[in-house]
């Protein structure tokens, strides 16, 4: 339960301002309060403990939340854009339909949240930790996921053209029909992902590993896949036209079903 003396406190901004700047030693504690709808914008979270709060609908554009406890917190639809949310606690945390946009994620632990349709356009999520996150049909062109983990994670339908994914762990992550064209995974770990239908158009997978994926009907045209590990990946039916495979292992690789006439470096492959 929340500590009352402490919401009393957040009650009244300019109190609870002084009160954290001469109190830097208590972490306030807001577990499982109800704060739907609250404005809480720019406000100073740092540290704070909302595990289990409701903050549905809450503005909380560029608040400082920096290292905070959301564990299993409701965020459904909050506004957290331009929010400071590095090395929060997000563990199965509710985010669907959250603002995220350009909010400061990096280095949190997001395990199993649930990012379902929200808005994480430029939003950085490095060094992130979000395997079993569910990401499906989230919109987040350029979004920063670079050395992030997305190991299992869902991002079916998802809108992440020109995202960074460089270094990251995608293993295991389900790609089917997302929309990943312009994006960088150089050096990405993509072992065995599901990405039947994906658009990586345009998008550099150099040095990337790519071991027992699944890219039925991928619409890889354009892609930069050199030096690429492709030992066993499923390419049935994919489009390949124009795509870059200089150096890449296809040891074992099903191209059945693709053109291979315009596809650059497969001769030395």
């Amino acid at each position: 339960m929340a500590n009352q003396e402490h919401l009393a406190l957040l009650e009244k901004e300019k109190t609870w301002i002084m009160w954290r700047k001469n109190n830097p030693q208590i972490s306030p504690d807001l577990q499982e309060i109800d704060l739907t709808g609250k404005n809480l914008k720019q406000a100073h979270l740092y540290g704070v403990n909302l595990s289990q709060a409701n903050l549905e609908k809450v503005d909380l554009a560029q608040a400082n939340l920096e290292e905070a406890d959301l564990n299993q917190a409701n965020l459904m639809s909050a506004n957290l854009s331009y929010a400071n949310l590095k090395k929060a606690n997000l563990l199965g945390a509710n985010l669907r339909q959250t603002n995220l946009m350009h909010a400061h994620l990096c280095e949190a632990n997001l395990i199993a949240t649930s990012l379902r349709n929200s808005q994480i356009q430029e939003a950085d999520f490095s060094r992130a930790q979000l395997n079993r996150t569910n990401l499906s049909e989230a919109c987040g062109r350029d979004t920063n996921f670079c050395e992030a983990n997305l190991s299992q994670a869902c991002l079916y339908e998802a809108e992440l053209q020109g995202a960074y994914f460089y270094r990251g762990n995608l293993s295991q992550a389900q790609l089917i029909q997302g929309h990943l064209s312009h994006s960088y995974l150089c050096h990405a770990n993509l072992q065995e992902i599901k990405g039947d239908r994906l658009d990586l158009r345009w998008a550099n997978l150099t040095h990337s590993n790519l071991q027992g994926a699944s890219l039925v009907q991928a619409n890889l045209s354009y892609t930069d896949l050199s030096y690429a590990n492709l030992e066993g990946v499923n390419l049935q039916g994919a489009n390949l036209r124009g795509a870059n495979l200089m150096g890449t292992n296809l040891e074992q690789t099903n191209l059945s079903g693709v053109d291979l006439s315009e596809i650059m470096g497969l001769i030395n492959c």
